[in-house]
C-alpha cells in the first residue's frame, strides 16, 4: 500500500489513518508554537544531561526525553492540540486517553530503531486500534536525518512486513505524523553529516487500557494539582464510567 500524500484537513488524515494506518497532517503547528517547544525540549535535554539522567541510545547519538509534561506548560498545551485530537479520538474513541509524552532526538550517525507494534504487548487479533502516536515533526523529518519509517497498510496485516515495505514519512517541521497503534513503524537512521532532528511522540490509549505512565506517581505534584478538569480527564485522572472510581461511584452519579 502507498504512503498516502500530506494533507491539512483533519478529516482527510482520518480517512487517510483508518485506510493507510498512517497519516501526515501538515500545518498543525505555528512558527511560535515550534520556537518554544524546541527551546523547552532543548532545555529539557540538558537538564537530564546536567542531572546525569540522559537517556541516550544509537551507540549515544539519540537521546530520549521523558515525562515532557512535568517540563513546561507548552508540552501540556501540546497534548491537546486540536486538530491531532480530532484525528485521535476518530480511531480511539472521544474519550482517548494521553498515555504518554516524551521526545527523541536523533543525531549524526543515529542508528534505526527496531521496527515495532505500539501494542504488541496485547494479544491478537487487533479488530481495531487500542492506542496510536501522535509524531510531532520540530524539525523537517527527512530521509537523510531519520524519518521515521512506517510501513503502511500493516495494520491491517497479521504479519510483520519485509524491509522493502518500511517507507520515510518525510515532512515539514509543524506536521503530525499520526500512526494506528497496529502499523510496523520506528526511527530510521540518520545518515546526515551534522543534521539533528527531533520529534515529539504523543502516545493515546483507549480509556479503558492502562497508560503507558502511571500519571498519578509520574506527574508532579504541583502539576498534577493545577490540571484542569479538562486535562485530568486527559491525563486519566478522572471518573469514567465506572472506571477509576476512589471509595466507590461519585455521589451524584445517577443509581438504577
Amino acid at each position: 500500500m502507498m504512503r498516502p500524500a500530506v494533507t491539512t484537513n483533519p478529516e482527510v488524515a482520518s480517512a487517510h489513518l483508518v485506510e493507510h494506518g498512517v497519516c501526515r497532517l501538515e500545518g498543525a503547528l505555528g512558527r511560535d508554537d515550534l520556537l518554544g517547544l524546541r527551546e523547552a525540549v532543548r532545555q529539557a535535554a540538558m537538564d537530564d544531561t546536567a542531572n546525569d539522567k540522559a537517556y541516550l541510545y544509537g551507540d549515544g547519538a539519540n537521546q530520549r526525553i521523558w515525562c515532557l509534561f512535568n517540563r513546561h506548560e507548552c508540552f501540556l498545551r501540546l497534548a491537546e492540540n486540536p486538530p491531532a485530537l480530532t484525528v485521535i479520538r476518530g480511531v480511539l474513541g472521544q474519550d482517548a486517553l494521553l498515555s504518554n509524552l516524551s521526545a527523541n532526538m536523533t543525531g549524526p550517525g543515529g542508528r534505526a530503531m527496531v521496527p515495532h507494534w505500539d501494542q504488541d504487548w496485547a494479544a491478537r487479533p487487533w479488530p481495531h486500534p487500542l492506542v496510536a502516536h501522535v509524531i510531532w515533526m520540530l524539525d523537517d523529518f527527512t530521509e537523510d536525518n531519520g524519518a521515521t519509517l512506517v510501513a503502511p497498510g500493516s495494520h491491517l496485516s497479521e504479519h510483520a512486513p519485509g524491509p522493502r515495505d518500511m517507507v520515510p514519512a518525510t515532512g515539514a517541521a509543524g506536521t503530525a505524523l499520526i500512526v494506528d497503534g497496529r502499523t510496523w513503524h520506528g526511527t530510521g537512521p540518520n545518515r546526515s553529516a551534522a543534521e539533528h532532528r527531533t520529534g515529539i511522540l504523543a502516545y493515546y490509549c483507549r480509556s479503558y487500557i492502562r497508560q503507558q505512565e502511571n500519571m498519578w506517581r509520574s506527574l508532579r505534584d504541583d502539576v498534577r494539582e493545577g490540571l484542569s478538569e479538562q486535562r485530568r480527564q486527559l491525563f486519566g485522572l478522572g471518573f469514567h464510567r465506572y472506571l477509576n472510581m476512589v471509595g466507590g461511584p461519585p455521589a451524584n452519579l445517577p443509581r438504577y
